[in-house]
């Protein structure tokens, strides 16, 4: 299911981050971090993915300060995948690369993650719900059971991130996977919440002849638990 109502509106896209305790400028402050980060890593000398590397780490790094001071608390799953917890409003929020179709309404395509996930990400999205079932049971007269961990009762959102070398911009949206794929690739969304217009970059801001999407994104590959 997606809310396409969501995807590219301006005044739906402060809505309905508003619903996840989350402000646009908040992610358009945290891109420019991760753009700076970027600019930090020796284009000359350093390995082919740090770019990368720090590109996710400025964005992650500036997330979680601003939303520190916004009642949001910060976890790292397993000790490798960094999540931020809105207790109040039950929002898990995770940052991860995309593929070129992010942030863009192009008809029933869909955007996917740029990496297949691990199990750890597969068993989050696998308790996702969706916004009726949450309404639904926000009503229901029925006792929830203890949570088993700190993330039950949470559904995990996904901050995907694109980096576009032709056009020179950082695009992304906040949305909520519904599903994996066989391969491990998040493909399918419930709902996609994408900005009206996209973060600029400067000309020089991604090599040629590398992607700059290379290595952005947690090492979330990591055993756990089976359910």
């Amino acid at each position: 299911m997606i809310n396409l109502e969501a995807v590219g509106e301006a005044s739906s896209y402060v809505g309905e981050l508003a619903k996840l305790g989350l402000h646009p400028d908040t992610l358009r402050e945290a891109l420019g971090a991760s753009n700076t980060e970027r600019g930090l890593c020796s284009k000359k000398h350093s390995a082919r993915i740090a770019p990368g590397i720090y590109a996710y780490n400025g964005l992650v790094t500036s997330l979680s300060k601003q939303l520190d001071n916004q009642g949001w608390e910060r976890v790292d799953l397993a000790g490798v995948l960094p999540i931020m917890l809105n207790p109040e409003m039950r929002v898990a929020l995770g940052v991860t690369s995309g593929n070129r179709l992010t942030g863009i309404r192009a008809g029933r395509q869909q955007p996917s993650s740029r990496y297949p996930k691990g199990e750890l990400t597969r068993k989050l999205v696998g308790r996702n719900i969706s916004p009726g079932q949450i309404e639904f049971l926000a009503r229901s007269a029925f006792q929830v059971d203890e949570p088993e961990d700190e993330l039950d009762g949470y559904n995990l959102w996904l901050m995907l991130v694109y980096f576009d070398q032709k056009k020179k911009e950082i695009r992304h949206e906040i949305s909520l996977p519904e599903r994996l794929s066989v391969k491990g690739y998040v493909k399918d969304w419930y709902v996609r919440i994408a900005p009206p217009d996209f973060y600029p970059v400067g000309d020089d801001a991604f090599e040629v002849e590398d992607d700059p999407n290379e290595g952005f994104g947690p090492p979330d590959v990591v055993s756990v638990e089976p359910l």
